[in-house]
């Protein structure tokens, strides 16, 4: 196995292929083994091959949490929630995610509290970066969808 995906740098698609192949996950164990692939994968930069390898995995662990009934339903979260945990999870301020978005953080912080409706340059950065779904951003003000 090349020093690149041991090192999370990336690595061919093959070598990642070899290491654990794309196909339907079945059991607890290959999960674990699928999940922390992914976590390896995602703290490098990554090649055109292994960034496509990635992407297929994380597809079918997804599918393999909504057959196990692992998938929490998120129907009423609204896309602040979203975003203010992804913002948790990363240890990432408001204030360097309106940097990282090109977005005034006052702005962001009213969008965020509910003082302020999305902007689209706002919904269209945050689904872009943080791979939130644009609908989303279209709630009512009890979080459901329209």
């Amino acid at each position: 196995m090349s020093q690149a995906v041991k090192s999370g740098r990336g690595g061919s698609y093959m070598e990642l292929i070899r290491r654990l192949p794309l196909r339907r996950i079945k059991s607890p164990e290959e999960h674990r083994q699928a999940q922390s692939l992914v976590l390896t994968l995602s703290r490098g930069r990554l090649d055109k091959g292994s960034s496509d390898y990635l992407d297929v995995l994380v597809d079918l662990i997804s599918e393999y949490e909504v057959r196990s009934s692992q998938v929490v339903a998120t129907n009423h979260v609204t896309a602040a929630e979203l975003v203010q945990h992804w913002l948790v999870e990363n240890s990432m301020s408001v204030s360097a995610l309106s940097r990282k978005l090109g977005i005034a953080q006052s702005n962001l912080s009213e969008m965020l509290s509910g003082k302020r409706d999305w902007s689209k340059s706002a919904m269209r950065e945050i689904s872009r970066t943080l791979h939130i779904p644009v609908e989303r951003f279209f709630t009512n003000e009890l979080g459901r969808r329209f």
